[in-house]
């Protein structure tokens, strides 16, 4: 994706100025200048999305809430063997004070050879950045992000290596599926959650360590297309998870719940 497509995806990450109604102490941020100056750095856009309008926010579609993610200028000979995965940064901005500026280092993954991406959002760590030093913050954040690459691909590695039984997997899906429906400790999680978030999308997926598990779970709750009981037991259909902040939450949350699970099995 180039700067062009990107404006198309999300005009926001270009608006020269704020919204009209933040205050006058708000330091505009414009994404798209830090968009570039990654670009300068060797990082590629990969993909980009962008908060729909509601009623109340009709007309407001410059200054909505956009997240940006750009591959990072390394290479690591593990990527074929974990499932071509690759380090990226997550950029979230917008100019309506609904969202601070923040990096946030993730993971990829190719999943097929047409190259289709599976998104595994925010991983391990978000930067925030001031917009009083955006300039000073961007840059350190980035270095930062480029030197958190390494750990990501150990601990995929790790959680590879990592087998479940079938017990562990079930009981991984049920803590995932807390996370996804936010489901209260003293409710039960239906079986339809965990066989939703269990089911197998390809066959590279299919095996029980930790990494598979995993990959399975992120991609079915971010996806969605499974059905499960609502709030009077008549089964819906799981929407695919478009809102910023939710699917950042949702990653970030899975990927916590799994690094929890593979201190306890190492």
């Amino acid at each position: 994706m180039n700067l062009q497509e990107l404006q198309v995806v999300a005009p926001a990450a270009f608006s020269d100025t704020p919204a009209p109604h933040v205050s006058d102490r708000y330091q505009h941020v414009r994404t798209a200048d830090i968009v570039e100056q990654m670009m300068n750095d060797g990082f590629t856009i990969k993909s980009a999305s962008q908060q729909k309008t509601q009623k109340r926010t009709a007309g407001q579609e410059a200054f909505q809430k956009h997240r940006i993610t750009m591959r990072m200028p390394t290479d690591n000979g593990d990527t074929r063997k974990l499932g071509s995965i690759f380090p990226t940064v997550n950029i979230v901005n917008s100019g309506n004070w609904s969202s601070t500026f923040i990096m946030a280092v993730g993971l990829y993954r190719l999943v097929c050879e047409n190259g289709m991406i599976a998104p595994f959002g925010a991983a391990n760590e978000t930067i925030k950045i001031r917009h009083d030093r955006i300039n000073e913050d961007t840059q350190a954040g980035i270095q930062r992000a480029i030197d958190a690459a390494p750990g990501l691909f150990g601990f995929a590695d790790m959680c590879q290596g990592t087998n479940l039984s079938d017990g562990d997997v079930r009981q991984f899906a049920r803590e995932a599926a807390r996370l996804r429906f936010d489901i209260d400790a003293e409710d039960s999680v239906d079986d339809l959650m965990v066989n939703g978030l269990l089911q197998v999308r390809r066959s590279a997926d299919a095996p029980s360590d930790l990494w598979s598990v995993f990959n399975r779970v992120q991609e079915n709750g971010t996806r969605g297309g499974f059905r499960i009981p609502d709030a009077n037991n008549r089964l819906r259909r799981v929407r695919e998870r478009r809102n910023i902040v939710a699917d950042t939450n949702w990653n970030q949350g899975l990927w916590d719940i799994t690094q929890d699970w593979a201190s306890r099995l190492n």
